[in-house]
């Protein structure tokens, strides 16, 4: 066994580790933000549906597609709350999963969207 191969599971578990802990971290900060833009999606604020389109664009982005020009629209808490949320959503869980009842919040803004 060389040198290189005999180090191989010792730096594969380091990048297993490294990825754990970035996960960890869009958790830690996806998950305010998450609740951040729920309540502006509820706000019925001229930002409000920038929001709602953002979070269905991450809900179904084939019937929902989001033009990033909506983001020039929302404040700058905003828009640094939806790249938090767009980074947890590259955990590989659904990002409505995160909100109890999400499926039916979701929905419900789908339905108000597609009356405007």
């Amino acid at each position: 066994m060389t040198d290189k191969a005999a180090t191989l599971p010792e730096s594969f578990l380091l990048l297993l580790e490294q990825e754990e802990k970035r996960r960890q971290q869009r958790e830690d900060s996806g998950l305010p933000a998450l609740t951040i833009l729920i309540d502006a999606a509820h706000s019925g604020g001229g930002q409000a549906r920038h929001v709602r389109r953002f979070l269905l664009g991450l809900y179904n982005a084939s019937h929902w597609p989001f033009e990033l020009n909506r983001l020039r629209a929302l404040d700058t808490e905003l828009q640094q709350a939806a790249l938090q949320v767009l980074a947890l959503d590259w955990n590989g869980r659904e990002v409505h999963t995160y909100v109890p009842g999400g499926d039916e919040l979701f929905q419900a803004w789908w339905e108000q969207e597609s009356k405007a």
